[in-house]
């Protein structure tokens, strides 16, 4: 099972970051919107996944 980790980087600065399973078709992505940027990264175990979310969390 693959996990991704989803954020969201808003203008002022907030960043909302989660875990979650993976679609199988699911690669890395960078998509920009009015409101934020969101960034999906892939990880092959869950604690890979946790490990970079605490990076987004300590930024």
């Amino acid at each position: 099972m693959k996990y991704a980790v989803e954020a969201r980087i808003f203008s002022n600065g907030k960043i909302v970051a989660k875990v979650r399973e993976a679609e199988e078709w699911e690669k890395d992505a960078h998509k920009e919107t009015r409101s934020c940027d969101i960034y999906v990264d892939i990880f092959g175990s869950e604690e890979e996944a946790r490990a970079f979310l605490r990076d987004y969390r300590n930024a």
